[in-house]
């Protein structure tokens, strides 16, 4: 049987980032009974306990020059996944979703400590040899991921001064608080109104959303198994991004310019054609929502809900305090997590994140699960409940693939360019240096939602994005 390789191997580090994620060029062969991609997957602090485990999602492009991309599909099976480390005990699976736009790749045994690996993932045959990808550049792409296991969970806070940040609750007959709300089944029909057990909000400031509607059971609620980026996007993910697009694609996604661009942490530019990150590992702020959602297209993932923000956050715990953070407490003096002159995030005590477990994730500013900065960062965009464009969201995923002018194709998902509403903003923002901060800026509690219903969707030194992929 002959083998025709057509991209030659390299054993440079080609994606490196604060985590310790990175991934070889890959080789790529053809041959007559299959296409398959050949190369190395590590990172650090990787982890299989208890409660759940993180992951690494992997996907591949064919990049073409002038013409874009083409993505690569990943087969259901057949996959060889091997560690490098011949002493390490670890047990390495694989999850390929139905739409098989890539792949996760995680620890399945107890486990904790840096992951190395050796992989050979099969591709879809009609993509790997179609006519076009002659002379194209095969690359490979990877994110670090959580996931969020099954289970029910609690909506609002147990301090009813909460309620002013537009906190959920459930009601009463008269439109009062009367608790916490709980969703339990991802199907589950969700009533907005001033009725007895349904769920409620106030909005004096009206940014937090129309206060009514039914969220239908399509809806992702959180309930259901499903993944979240480790980390917000960072700079040189989205100059990895921008570099596989057209130029025309390219020219609605460069998210920088402006007066106060390189001020305030941006560091990407653009050189004989090629876009670049003078801090590739510092978050990538200056994301507008429609920026957000063309790499979630491009990467196969999908924008979250406000619910799925709060499963992600706290848990499957009912929260023991009022105004809780994501590590489980309402205090925030713990922390030693906080963002540098140049946008990355360090720890001030020079603590490695091997140290992050449950009774260190405040000082680390991690959530129930491990997810890392869903307060204190960034802004975090979602899909909002607090609007009927958001309400409508089905939870599509990325088919890969951008419209010719750089925007995701997913008809459910809202518009940021139309500012019509259909999502919102959580979690709080780090803005910038010397600026007075209040209770939810730039940590949040995790009920609060100020801006819980506002379709804010341009580019701004706060405002970044993470999403999602749901178990199908």
């Amino acid at each position: 049987m002959k083998t025709i390789l057509i991209l030659f191997f390299q054993t440079l580090v080609v994606c490196v980032y604060a985590s310790g994620l990175s991934i070889s060029e890959p080789i790529i062969y053809i041959d007559e009974n299959e296409s398959y991609a050949v190369l190395n997957v590590s990172w650090e602090n990787g982890w299989n306990n208890e409660r759940n485990n993180d992951a690494v999602w992997l996907f591949f492009k064919l990049l073409r020059g002038e013409n874009g991309y083409m993505h690569a599909k990943v087969n259901a099976e057949g996959h060889l996944i091997s560690t490098l480390d011949p002493e390490q005990e670890v047990n390495i699976g694989y999850t390929v979703p139905a739409d098989g736009t890539g792949i996760f790749i995680y620890p399945q045994s107890t486990f904790r400590g840096n992951i190395n690996l050796s992989v050979k993932i099969v591709l879809d045959t009609e993509s790997a040899r179609n006519r076009n990808t002659r002379n194209a550049l095969f690359k490979a792409y990877a994110i670090e991921m959580v996931r969020i296991p099954e289970g029910g969970f609690f909506l609002g806070d147990r301090d009813t001064s909460a309620l002013k940040r537009g906190s959920f609750y459930r009601s009463d007959a008269n439109g009062d608080y009367d608790g916490l709300y709980e969703l339990r089944a991802e199907t589950q029909e969700v009533k907005i109104a001033p009725e007895e057990g349904s769920l409620y909000y106030q909005a004096p400031r009206g940014y937090e959303g129309d206060q009514k509607g039914i969220i239908p059971a399509v809806f992702p609620k959180g309930v259901e198994e499903f993944y979240i980026m480790k980390y917000e996007p960072t700079q040189g993910q989205y100059v990895d991004f921008l570099n596989s697009l057209s130029e025309q694609q390219s020219h609605n996604r460069a998210n920088f310019g402006g007066k106060n661009y390189y001020r305030e942490r941006g560091s990407i530019e653009i050189k004989n054609g090629v876009y670049s990150a003078g801090y590739p590992n510092a978050t990538c702020n200056f994301m507008s929502w429609d920026d957000a959602m063309a790499y979630a297209d491009w990467a196969g993932l999908s924008p979250m809900t406000e619910f799925e923000f709060t499963k992600a956050s706290r848990g499957t715990e009912r929260p023991e305090d009022g105004w809780d953070f994501p590590w489980g407490s309402n205090s925030k003096l713990g922390i030693q997590r906080s963002i540098s002159k140049n946008g990355e995030l360090i720890m001030l005590n020079n603590w490695e994140e091997s140290r992050l477990t449950d009774e260190t994730k405040e000082v680390f500013a991690g959530s129930y699960y491990w997810v890392m900065d869903m307060a204190g960062s960034l802004w975090e965009r979602v899909i909002t409940v607090g609007d009927e464009k958001g309400r409508k969201f089905e939870g599509t995923h990325g088919d890969g693939y951008l419209s010719d002018y750089g925007f995701a194709t997913n008809e459910d998902w809202p518009k940021g360019i139309e500012e019509t509403g259909g999502f919102g903003f959580r979690g709080g923002g780090f803005y910038t240096f010397g600026r007075y901060y209040h209770d939810f800026n730039p940590y949040s509690p995790i009920s609060f939602r100020p801006y819980g219903g506002w379709s804010g969707g341009s580019r701004k030194n706060a405002y970044g994005a993470r999403f999602v992929k749901r178990v199908e």
